[in-house]
């Protein structure tokens, strides 16, 4: 009798997995490229456009305080040569040297305020950039999400990830599983003919510009 009971329960144990195995649905996994769409998309064409034009623009100013720099280093040597003329009498040495002193401390005030343009920009268009790169991924997503659940798919992965051993995250993923063009054909119905990006041009990169920092001219 004792044995006539496991057997019953043992067997009763083995109809209930079998039910919540059946009643789970099967996984259904699809892949996207999240770097092909988010560098593809014409609001981050878009986003370079204005963040280049801003870039040239920050350039400029940085160049032109560059070229005051160099104007007033070039008053302080030719003032500090004038200290240096033996000809000249004591008060005409102190007099140049006063104003090559008066010279030099405001080529370090205009140099640091250079610099300092110089990296806060730098760190605004980082900050431009994060900001920008955060809400695509949110709005991609969406759309990716929508994409996925018209076909049923209850998981998406990313393959663009790139692992700490340099591999893709995903090594291999069958072509016909893959949202990545599907959403971008969805995101380019959205694209208004205004846009700056509507023009056939080559993709601009993603990265964060840069401001290149020349240096004043070297002391003579």
């Amino acid at each position: 009798m004792k044995k006539t009971i496991q057997s019953l329960l043992a067997l009763g144990a083995f109809a209930s997995a079998a039910f919540v195995a059946q009643a789970q649905p099967s996984p259904k996994i699809a892949t996207v490229d999240m770097a092909k769409l988010y560098e593809g998309h014409w609001k981050t064409q878009d986003q370079m456009a204005t963040l280049k034009k801003d870039q040239d623009a920050a350039q400029k100013q940085y160049d032109q305080m560059t070229k005051d720099l160099n104007a007033i280093k070039a008053q302080v040597d030719e003032l500090a040569e004038q200290a240096k003329n033996p000809t000249a009498t004591a008060d005409a040495v102190k007099t140049s040297q006063e104003a090559a002193q008066k010279k030099y401390e405001e080529l370090q005030a205009r140099l640091n305020d250079r610099n300092t343009f110089g990296q806060t920009v730098q760190r605004e268009f980082q900050q431009r950039m994060q900001n920008f790169h955060d809400l695509m991924m949110e709005e991609i997503g969406a759309k990716v999400t929508e994409a996925a659940k018209s076909h049923g798919d209850n998981l998406v992965l990313d393959k663009s990830g790139i692992t700490v051993l340099g591999s893709h995250a995903i090594i291999f993923a069958d072509p016909a599983f893959d949202l990545t063009d599907e959403v971008a054909a969805v995101i380019a119905k959205d694209h208004p003919a205004s846009s700056a990006s509507s023009a056939a041009a080559p993709a601009a990169s993603s990265s964060t510009p840069q401001i290149s920092l020349p240096p004043i001219a070297p002391a003579k």
